[in-house]
Formats: structure tokens, C-alpha cells, sequence
């Protein structure tokens, strides 16, 4: 049971990657087309899902290690700059999002 839920889990990472890198890009490409508030919001909310895709990364790889059971094999510390990694990218871009809504309603 432990096991197809996990192997769920990696299934799911990927799409959820997948999907946040695609939008992100979508985002990137409208951007191009855009002036003023609207091309600062669709970067900003870029930025947004490529820290998600960073965070969704990260799960990633400690759902695939878990699956093929190497998760103890993987140092502490390495875990530790991973989650360090994941957190201070989604916290940046979310950061980001913030100031820009906060200067456009200026």
C-alpha cells in the first residue's frame, strides 16, 4: 500500500512540475505582449510558479528516493540544503509577488 501511494505521490510530482514549468513559460510568452502593470504581474507570477516548480522539484526527489528506498542513504545535510533550497525559492518569488501587486495598487 505504502508503496503504490508513493509511486502515486512521483506520479503526481511530475505532472505538477511539468505543469508549473508550462505555465510559467505561458506566463513568460505573454509577458512579451504586455505593457506597464500588466507585463510586472505576468513576470512576477512567472517567478511564482518557477519557485513552485522548485518546491514540487524538491518534493520530487525525496518522493522518488523514498520509493526506491535510498532515502536513508541520502546525508542529512544534503536533505537540509534541499528544504533550505525549496523554501528560500518559494519564499522569494512569493515575496516578489507581493511587492509587485503592492506597487501596482500605488
Amino acid at each position: 500500500m505504502i508503496n503504490s501511494l508513493t509511486f502515486l505521490i512521483v506520479i503526481l510530482g511530475i505532472a505538477t512540475v511539468v505543469l508549473s514549468v508550462f505555465v510559467a513559460v505561458k506566463f513568460r510568452q505573454q509577458a512579451k505582449h504586455l505593457k506597464n502593470g500588466s507585463r510586472k504581474l505576468s513576470q512576477a507570477l512567472m517567478w511564482q510558479l518557477v519557485g513552485e516548480a522548485c518546491l514540487g522539484l524538491g518534493t520530487l526527489c525525496f518522493a522518488v528516493f523514498a520509493y526506491i528506498g535510498k532515502l536513508p542513504d541520502v546525508p542529512v545535510v544534503i536533505q537540509s540544503a534541499m528544504r533550505l533550497f525549496m523554501f528560500s525559492a518559494t519564499s522569494l518569488t512569493t515575496i516578489h509577488l507581493y511587492l509587485t501587486t503592492r506597487r501596482l495598487n500605488k
